[in-house]
């Protein structure tokens, strides 16, 4: 439960990170603080919702992640677009969308990383081991 905790907490910081690498300026900063919040508020709308329902049905590979990611990424996208004008869907729509995408399918890969890979609590018990039993004994 920590590390998907965890992963709700950090996926979106570190998403940000490369806005942190000189050379910046303050369009850099104001840009890293909009995408923080962009960020969080679509993983506590769409995100942890999707989170929920994938893990409650096992849905816990690598590209099911992604596409979840891509999937809260598209419900904000919807939002975002009807909430706006259409001058400005002509004009943004197509390179807001690549870019949510993107950042999406790399925040679900992310948020895997840090917590289903190799957590024991999502993956279910190992089964591959399955001793025979000795001669006689049955």
């Amino acid at each position: 439960m920590i590390r998907l905790v965890l992963g709700l907490l950090l996926t979106p910081l570190i998403l940000q990170l490369p806005y942190l690498v000189p050379p910046y300026g303050t369009f850099t900063f104001w840009w890293f603080g909009l995408e923080l919040i962009i960020g969080y508020t679509t993983m506590l709308l769409f995100g942890a919702p999707l989170i929920w329902l994938f893990v409650r049905k096992g849905w816990v590979s690598w590209w099911q992640s992604v596409l979840g990611g891509m999937l809260a990424a598209s419900l904000f996208l919807l939002l975002w677009f009807g909430t706006s004008t259409w001058e400005h869907f002509l004009l943004n729509g197509l390179r807001l969308t690549v870019h949510a995408w993107v950042l999406a399918a790399a925040g679900g890969l992310v948020f895997w990383l840090i917590a289903l890979w190799r957590n024991p609590r999502f993956n279910g018990p190992n089964n591959s081991f399955k001793p025979k039993p000795l001669r006689g004994s049955a």
